[in-house]
């Protein structure tokens, strides 16, 4: 074991002759430089100021695709989550058939419970399901994130989840008020 201490600043640089990047050490123990810890890029000025302005560019572009990819599929994972009234079809699992298909009645945990066409009730883990939205194949004419927009413009639970079952909205009047 050693006592000797020492402090190094390394880059990452891009080396353009070799069409590579590198590590490479720059300073160690400070020796002959008065900006301590600041290693200062000449990259706005010099041969190479174009060529890292159009690196800055597209590096840009690709994060801001990036962030619009990421809002598609967290709008498709909101459009597809589990919600009581929502159809649902098992895609694993031991005890219900994969491919069956019904109505979530029940969420509590991760306990999942559906009815199928025949009234039997399934229990299932919610890892085991999948939504419907729409359709099983349902894309979107636009994009995930308008058809998430139009979703969350209605104006109650009831009317989502018939519209994301792509059923008639149930009528929202008290069937047990005075008829006129």
């Amino acid at each position: 074991m050693s006592d000797v201490y020492t402090d190094a600043d390394y880059a990452f640089l891009w080396n353009p002759e070799e069409q590579r990047t590198e590590w490479k050490r720059i300073n160690v123990l400070y020796m002959g430089c008065d900006d301590h810890r600041q290693i200062i890029a000449d990259i706005h000025s010099g041969e190479y100021a174009e060529d890292y302005e159009i690196f800055l560019f597209l590096a840009e572009e690709a994060e801001k695709a990036q962030r619009k990819a990421e809002k598609e599929r967290n709008a498709k994972k909101g459009l597809k989550r589990i919600a009581k009234g929502r159809v649902c079809r098992a895609i694993k699992g031991r005890k219900v058939p994969k491919g069956t298909e019904g109505k979530i009645f029940y969420i509590r945990d991760n306990r999942i419970g559906f009815k199928d066409t025949d009234d039997v009730a399934h229990w299932i883990n919610a890892d085991q399901i999948e939504v419907m939205y729409k359709s099983w194949d349902y894309e979107p004419s636009d994009s995930w994130r308008k058809e998430w927009k139009r979703y969350v413009a209605l104006d109650c639970h009831t009317a989502q989840a018939a519209y994301a079952n792509n059923e008639a909205p149930q009528s929202l009047k008290n069937p047990y008020a005075a008829k006129q």
